[in-house]
Parts: C-alpha cells; structure tokens; sequence
C-alpha cells in the first residue's frame, strides 16, 4: 500500500510557509453560464460541477488554506488577474476548469498562467490538450509498449482512417474528443460483422453528434482508476481503486451522472502483482505524455488478467463520490482535505 508516500508529502506540506492566496476556477452548473458571455460555445453542463460537489472541493480547500477566492468561469478569472495586477507570487491557482469545446477546451487557463508564470494545478496547455486527442495519443503510447486496446478513428465522411477493424471483432464507440461516459450506453458496443456494420457507427456518430468518433476494441472485464501524483518530475502511482457497477458493462451517461457505482481496492479483487503492473504502466504514461502535477489514469482489465489503458483524466474530479477521495479517506484513512493538500505541494 502506497500511504507512506502520501504521508510523505503531507508533512512537506506542512513544514512550508503559506505566503500566497488560494484561487480557485471552476464550472458549475447554473453559475458559470451566467458569469461568462452568453455568445461563446460551452461545454455540455453535465461536464459541470453540481452545487454541491462545488461546495465539498470549496470548503475542503477553505479548511485548509483559509482564504479562497473563487471564480466561476475561465474569462471572469482572466479579467480579474489582468484589471487587479496580480502577480505571480500572490497566488496558487486550482484549475478545475472544462468549459467550452474541441481539443483545447481545458487549455484556456493553464495557457494563460504559464505566459504569466503563475503556479496551477494540472499540466500544461499542450498536455492537456493531447489528452483530449484520444486516438493521437492512443497511437503514441502504442508505439512505446504500453497496453492499448487495439483502436481505430472513424469519420462519417471517409470512414475508418488508417485501418480498420477485423470482422468479428468486438467494439466499442467513444467521443473521441469529450469525456468518456458522454454519450454512452450499450448500444455503442457490438460486434464487427461486416462493412454494413458501418452503418451502426454512422448513426452513433449522429447519436454523439460528430463527425468522428473513437472505435476501440472492447475490453470484457473490470475497471480501475490509478492517480498519479508528479513531483519534480518524478511520478508516483498511487493504489488502483476498482469501479464497481450493477448489472451493466460500462459507466454510460445515466450511471456517470447519477454516480450510481462504488469503490474498491484493486488489490482486494486482483493479486497485488497485477496491480503493481498497472501502478508502473501509469507512471511511464505519465512520464511520456509529460503531465504534471497530478493526473488519473482509466483501465480494464480483462478475464485473462491483461489490462488495457482506456482513458486518461488530465483534471480528474476529486469530489466526495470519486476514486481518488476513496482512496484517501477509505483506505488511507485520511482527511478528504489531505487530498488538496497533496495535489499543491509539488507547486511550493
């Protein structure tokens, strides 16, 4: 169990000086729409953080800091540093930010810090963005080892790109931009029987409203979630949390939005052998893809035990009904705050 890490980072925390104030950016539903311009394009508000899930990360963050500002959408926050001249060494940023669309959707903000050279949560503009390019980024990891369920690209217009899938392969189909569950429910997996399977991703593609989408082979088997911890570009992996869902094959949109599925320690399901596997692949993806600060990263593993990474959450949520809370507070038997108090060491 990896808690003597996470302890490790707790007392560096508090053996430093606070000599900065906190700010916080984040999307919330019916707020940010109305603190922002009503003319730009926002993000689905299921993306959105619900008044309460806002409430636990916000009073988390206050109880430890003491002083939090908070800005509900990325303009407000852009507009308040520029007016007030703040500067760089006055403040702490935690980036929770996904409105808008397309690949740079969360980009906005750590674009904006980095030409000032302020201190956020999360990487950077171009890391961020790449983990919204789930199939550049899936052939990337290929190319150095890492297990990838086999993937495809489809575009309405064109048609499989690159390659196509075997017959009698089965699949399933993702945004290939947007979050995971977006979408999905168990229509989107099937079986590749023949080129008038098309037609079913076609009208997928319309389903998802977009031209393209993400075709993978579909990985029959449990699903975990690992967050990685970066410090002086060093990462550590900290213990697989497994999803557990009734009587379904996959989080889709319905199970996402009401969080009806829970937690448990990987290794009380598989061997500590296998998990410790899954801890080294993510702390190379990590290392490749240069993430920085903290990042979570999805696999399934299948009946064979082979595990596949599936998903990767550049600004992972960290509410109350998230893996890596349970990790915290269930197995580490920690303070839910403890976990804001981890993600913003490495920046002081």
């Amino acid at each position: 169990m990896q808690k003597n890490y996470i302890e490790e980072r707790l007392k560096e925390f508090e053996d430093k000086k606070l000599e900065f104030d906190i700010y916080i950016v984040a999307d919330v539903v019916n707020k940010t729409i109305k603190e922002s311009n009503y003319e730009y394009q926002h993000a689905n508000e299921s993306e959105f953080f619900s008044r309460k899930e806002f409430a636990e990360i916000a009073s988390a963050i206050f109880d430890v800091f003491g002083f939090v500002k908070v800005f509900y959408s990325e303009i407000e926050f852009i507009n308040y540093i520029l007016e007030k001249h703040i500067k760089k060494n006055d403040c702490i940023i935690f980036n929770f930010c996904r409105d808008g669309t397309f690949q740079g959707k969360k980009a906005l903000i750590p674009s904006f810090c980095d030409l000032l050279n302020f201190r956020y949560t999360g990487s950077n503009a171009f890391t961020i963005s790449l983990l919204r390019e789930k199939y550049i980024y899936s052939c990337l990891l290929k190319s150095h080892s890492i297990p990838i369920p086999k993937t495809y690209k489809y575009n309405i217009d064109k048609g499989f790109v690159y390659e196509s899938p075997a017959f009698n392969e089965k699949l399933i189909v993702k945004q290939v931009n947007e979050s995971a569950s977006i979408g999905m429910d168990n229509e989107n997996i099937f079986t590749y029987i023949n080129n008038e399977t098309s037609n079913k991703i076609i009208n997928l593609c319309k389903k998802l409203n977009t031209n393209e989408v993400l075709v993978q082979e579909y990985i029959d088997g449990i699903e975990c979630e690992v967050c990685v911890i970066e410090q002086n570009n060093r990462f550590y992996a900290l213990d697989p949390i497994a999803i557990i869902i009734e009587n379904d094959l996959i989080i889709n949109s319905k199970i996402s939005n009401n969080y009806d599925y829970r937690f448990k320690l990987l290794e009380n399901i598989k061997d500590i052998e296998i998990c410790s596997k899954i801890r080294i692949i993510a702390e190379k993806t990590a290392q490749l893809l240069n993430i920085k600060n903290y990042a979570r990263f999805d696999f399934r593993i299948n009946k064979n035990n082979n595990f596949f990474l599936i998903d990767i959450a550049g600004t992972p949520y960290t509410i109350k009904h998230s893996s890596i809370a349970f990790l915290f507070t269930e197995v580490y038997k920690l303070k839910y705050a403890d976990i804001y108090k981890v993600i913003i060491n490495s920046l002081i």
